[in-house]
């Protein structure tokens, strides 16, 4: 079964980052887990810029086995619209940026 990332890149609303940090973290992606069978999932922030012009200062990173990609963006966009998961109201979405990656060669690892 191949290897699958899923990466959003996003910003909250202004005044309301304690609401965004505590929905993204405690309510978004268990629900993404859990509804998707995913692996796991982890939140990340911006600490510098190397190359590249995204505004946006956090980063999650969902670990993903499908055998069908496009179907899980379905059922992803079908649980969406039908209100499995909870909106989110408190992120920017003007700025957000999410992609689905699949493992394109294996893993490299140091020597040794």
């Amino acid at each position: 079964m191949p290897k699958c990332k899923l990466v959003a890149l996003t910003t909250p609303l202004p005044g309301k980052e304690d609401e965004y940090h505590d929905w993204y973290q405690n309510t978004h992606l268990p629900e993404l887990v859990n509804l998707f069978n995913m692996e796991g999932a982890q939140r990340f922030e911006l600490v510098a810029k190397l190359m590249g012009e995204d505004s946006n200062p956090y980063l999650a990173i969902y670990d993903i086995d499908t055998d069908d990609p496009g179907a899980l963006l379905a059922q992803m966009g079908e649980a969406a619209q039908s209100g499995k998961m909870t909106p989110a109201t408190t992120q920017d979405m003007g700025t957000t940026y999410t992609a689905l990656f699949i493992e394109h060669g294996p893993r490299v690892e140091p020597n040794g």
